[in-house]
């Protein structure tokens, strides 16, 4: 790295010339925002230093601290004077200065021109999205030029000259262009935090031009740690040991190998397969606090397939969370309806100010769902992880929030192949930059797991990933540069047969009669909410006053109606006996419920095993003496696999059950399930996984060929559809490169994280005094979704009505666009061909 002459101290007449921002009416210098903002990363790196070495470390900040370089131009001066009303975007413009004035960076931080140039491309596009490439003409480029103006190019090296004496051991020197563009996707969330924190006007307050620039950089760096701390990103210590469990109680199988197998060094994955009830959740912790003490992350990231396991998970992480960090750690809920989540607005706010709370979760944090990412402890949906993986606006903070955490993804047997393909790539990504993974699942096919484990050594930079040996179950997978695993031994009670039986709708609606008048406790899950609404109204044709669950209810409705199941069916319920419930796949994860008797709709064998799971569950609290049956019997409502006359095999008995599943899985799931006459936990659960999903099933009958080829049709559109969006990490990709393929970002509702049927959100309003209001207390609670084709079918809701156009009028443009207004009436109808019914 060669030294340059030493210039004059910049003057305050050039660093008030030249302003950042307003605050409480007066300006703040440009360069005083940029060292902010550098004094905030400074400080985030002395908890978390992105290269570990000092000399590079000292470089990143320089360049943080030059993210705003494009704030020296004529065209932002203008446009925060009040001279001209729009600007060319100042963060591209400090990419344009970077680049321009790479000779000049080149001799305060050495390094190679590429290795440069893809760091400059990541602190500069810190809005959201990577800066522009100029198209070739030279238009762009003379463009931007013409913004910055001629008074500015003059001024820019003083500007870098002065920064760069605060930094006099940055150096790039010895970082490979490689690493350089690996580490851009961490540089970039890291400026974005940075610059979140230190743009805020309660720790950062205007300050006057004529400040020497090292007396200013050491009054930043305190008022960084101090907003460092305001933001609750104090970083809790670790326990050195976790008592997950109770020292009383002997570990479980799966607990006791996650404790005991040998981490290799680096990056890890582990993939903990075992059935429902065996501790897998407590094996994670166990396993994940291993990773932490081990340097391997700091923190923990819990993605799970919905919101409603998402509320579940927060509660049992709650109470784990003091068993795992010796102070008070951060732990946040991230996803579309945390707002109404109870548990979380307790926690929410809590700054660490009261040492009576066990968890924190500060203003600055709880304030968007991607901060919630920087918690110590984050419970969310997998959305909110796979967003990191598109080319969403601020994806990379999302990345590097998570690259310094243990991402638990729960429930992986749960997403289709366009999920499944969001996940590989977010495991390669997480992988590539240093972070560790634990997936869990009760009934993951070879294949996906096969997938994810390559997906993994891929991201280590492995082109050779090793195979997975071993099938057994339980089983726990640990992949590094090498594989490993292990065969623990399965947890008695979860060692079962759960005897099938297949009946018609009238013996389903027989057995679930005459079970509730014996006493038991009955549900009857089905494919579609048709059906369901459907099942409920026999049921109390013939008196009996069923209930019902499905994802159609308002909000606050559904809500209502979990917290007086789970009170009912739930390991402590009361009131169960003789009690009935219809529901939809909704009760399969997300609620702890225990039934003396179930009937199933057909569906594929991971559901159906889940839906079993929650069939005689709890028998430490309900042993067989108490229940008023034989044994567990999975009554599956299903044609005979046999006998298949023709493509509507399935549809003579479910009706719009049907539609919902693949049919070549519903066959062999019934071919499978009935022949062995039993679903065997966990003996016999690979083999049944296998039968539909494995890589040489049984031919599906020649009339159901045409359904399975056009699966398969569907099924390959659907991961190409993922793979055309999504982020990549080969091809020495990096956030530089990335510019070449995308050169523009999405707001998140732009692009979609998981396929499915187009839905429209009604917000249901009701007249009060002459108002429209929300029929539950908040709009949030009064939403409910209904297709897309259905809602434009009805074509009666007219949203230019003047009540329901001026009460749009206040909401805000987005949720104007989101959100359709129904009005109910007394009668509960929406419009002539649409009525609400709370039960």
């Amino acid at each position: 790295m060669k030294t340059m002459s030493p210039r004059p101290p910049i003057s305050p007449e050039t660093i008030d010339a030249w302003p950042g921002k307003v605050i409480q009416g007066a300006y703040h210098p440009a360069l005083w925002h940029m060292l902010d903002v550098g004094a905030v990363a400074d400080r985030l790196m002395a908890k978390r230093p992105v290269t570990g070495c000092a000399g590079k470390d000292s470089a990143i900040t320089f360049l943080i601290a030059l993210h705003d370089l494009g704030k020296i131009s004529e065209s932002f001066r203008d446009q925060i004077t009040g001279a001209a009303a729009r600007a060319e975007y100042h963060s591209q413009l400090s990419f344009v200065l970077l680049q321009h004035f790479d000779d000049l960076m080149a001799e305060r931080v050495g390094g190679g021109p590429s290795a440069r140039r893809a760091l400059y491309a990541a602190v500069s596009g810190h809005h959201g999205g990577p800066p522009e490439l100029d198209d070739g003409s030279g238009n762009k480029q003379r463009r931007w030029e013409s913004a910055i103006g001629p008074e500015a190019f003059e001024t820019v090296p003083e500007v870098i000259a002065a920064v760069a004496g605060l930094f006099p051991e940055a150096s790039l020197d010895g970082l490979s262009a490689a690493d350089a563009k690996r580490l851009s996707w961490k540089v970039s969330g890291l400026t974005v935090q940075a610059d979140w924190i230190g743009s805020n006007m309660d720790w950062f307050v205007s300050q006057p031009p004529d400040i020497p620039i090292v007396s200013y950089w050491e009054k930043a760096l305190c008022r960084a740690r101090d907003a460092v701390a305001g933001a609750g990103l104090h970083g809790a210590e670790l326990r050195d040991k976790a008592a997950i469990l109770p020292e009383s109680l002997v570990p479980r199988p799966m607990q006791e190998a996650v404790r005991r197998f040998g981490l290799p060094d680096g990056p890890v994955l582990a993939v903990v397969e075992d059935a429902t009830g065996s501790g897998k959740t407590e094996a994670a912790l166990i396993l994940a606090h291993r990773m932490m003490t081990a340097g391997k992350s700091a923190g923990i990231f819990f993605a799970l397939p919905t919101m409603a396991t998402s509320n579940a998970m927060l509660k049992r992480v709650e109470k784990a969370a003091g068993k795992l960090f010796s102070g008070r750690p951060s732990l946040g809920l991230s996803h579309g309806r945390a707002s109404l989540n109870e548990q979380f607005q307790k926690i929410r706010g809590n700054d660490g100010s009261d040492p009576g709370e066990p968890v924190t979760c500060g203003q600055w944090l709880a304030d968007d769902r991607r901060r919630i990412l920087l918690a110590d402890i984050g419970v969310g949906t997998i959305d909110q992880a796979l967003l990191a993986v598109l080319p969403t606006r601020f994806n990379t903070l999302r990345l590097w929030a998570l690259s310094n955490k243990v991402l638990i993804v729960d429930e992986a047997h749960a997403y289709d192949p366009y999920m499944e393909e969001e996940l590989r790539t977010l495991l390669r990504f997480h992988a590539m930059l240093g972070g560790s993974a634990i997936v869990m699942t009760a009934t993951l096919p070879k294949g996906m797991r096969d997938g994810y484990a390559e997906a993994f050594q891929r991201g280590l930079g492995n082109r050779q990933p090793s195979a997975v040996e071993g099938n057994a179950y339980p089983q726990l997978t640990v992949v590094a540069q090498q594989v490993g695993t292990c065969q623990p031994d399965p947890v008695p009670s979860t060692c079962r047969d759960i005897a099938v039986e297949r009946v018609d709708e009238a013996a389903a609606l027989a057995r679930i009669l005459d079970g509730a008048r014996e006493g038991a406790a009955c549900v009857w899950v089905r494919n579609a909410v048709d059906d369901a609404i459907a099942a409920v109204r026999c049921l109390r044709a013939e008196g009996m006053d069923a209930d019902l669950l499905h994802a159609r209810f308002m909000v606050a409705d559904r809500l209502r109606k979990e917290e007086a199941l789970q009170e009912r069916f739930g390991p402590d319920g009361t009131d169960r006996q003789g009690k009935v419930l219809v529901a939809t796949q909704v009760v399969e994860a997300s609620l702890d419920l225990d039934f003396d008797l179930m009937i199933s709709d057909l569906a594929p064998i991971g559901s159906l095993i889940q839906r079993a799971g929650r069939l005689w569950r709890h028998m430490d609290c309900r042993p067989a003496r108490k229940r008023p049956a034989d044994g567990p019997k999975l009554h599956i409502l299903s044609p005979d696999p046999c006998v298949v006359d023709d493509a509507r095999w399935l549809h003579r008995v479910l009706d719009a059950g049907a539609w919902v599943y693949p049919l070549s899985d519903q066959w062999r799931t019934a071919l499978a399930v009935f022949e062995a006459g039993a679903i065997r936990a966990p003996d016999g659960l690979r083999d049944l996984i296998e039968a539909v999903h494995g890589s040489d099933p049984e031919d599906v009958p020649e009339v159901l060929g045409r359904a399975e080829q056009e699966n398969i049709g569907k099924l390959m559109i659907e991961r190409q559809m993922a793979r055309n969006q999504l982020l990549e990490t080969h091809r020495n990709g990096s956030l530089q490169d990335y510019l070449h393929a995308a050169q523009r970002v999405y707001d998140e509702e732009r692009l979609a994280t998981r396929l499915g049927i187009p839905q429209v959100t009604l917000r249901i309003a009701r007249y009060r005094d002459g108002r429209l209001e929300p029929l539950a207390e908040r709009w949030e609670d009064s939403e409910v979704q209904m297709s897309r084709a259905r809602y434009e079918a009805l074509g009666e809701l007219d949203q230019q009505k003047p009540e329901v156009a001026a009460l749009k009028d206040q909401w805000p443009e987005w949720q104007r666009v989101v959100f359709q207004v129904a009005v109910v009436g007394e009668d509960g109808h929406l419009s002539d061909r649409l009525r609400y019914d709370a039960e």
